[in-house]
C-alpha cells in the first residue's frame, strides 16, 4: 500500500553529487521522489529521507518529467517502531 508525503530529502549519487528532493509517495517497497536532475535508470542512490534516520539504498526504475521512482534494495518494514507512525493508517478505518 502506497501512502501519500510531503518530505524532504537527499539523494546521494555515487559520484558524490548530492539532490535534494521531495518525497510523494512511499510504501514498503520504494518512493517517488521530484528531484531537478536526471537519474540514469537501473542506476544505484542513497536516499535520505529528512523524517527518518539512515539512508536507504535505491534502484531507479522510472521517470517522468522530474519524478522518479526509486525501489529500496531492502524493503521496510512496517512494524519498525521508526516506520509504525508512517505505516499506522492501515489500521484505520477507510473512509467513503
Amino acid at each position: 500500500m502506497r501512502r501519500r508525503t510531503i518530505f524532504g530529502g537527499v539523494i546521494f549519487e555515487r559520484d558524490g553529487n548530492t539532490w535534494e528532493c521531495s518525497v510523494a509517495d512511499i510504501s514498503e517497497t520504494g518512493v517517488r521522489v521530484r528531484v531537478g536532475t536526471e537519474l540514469e535508470l537501473g542506476s544505484y542512490v542513497e536516499l535520505k529521507i529528512n523524517k527518518f534516520d539512515g539512508l536507504r539504498r535505491c534502484e531507479v526504475m522510472w521517470k517522468r518529467e522530474k519524478w522518479i521512482g526509486l525501489r529500496f534494495e531492502v524493503k521496510l518494514n512496517p512494524d519498525d517502531e521508526e516506520m509504525a507512525t508512517l505505516f499506522k493508517f492501515r489500521n484505520m478505518p477507510q473512509r467513503h
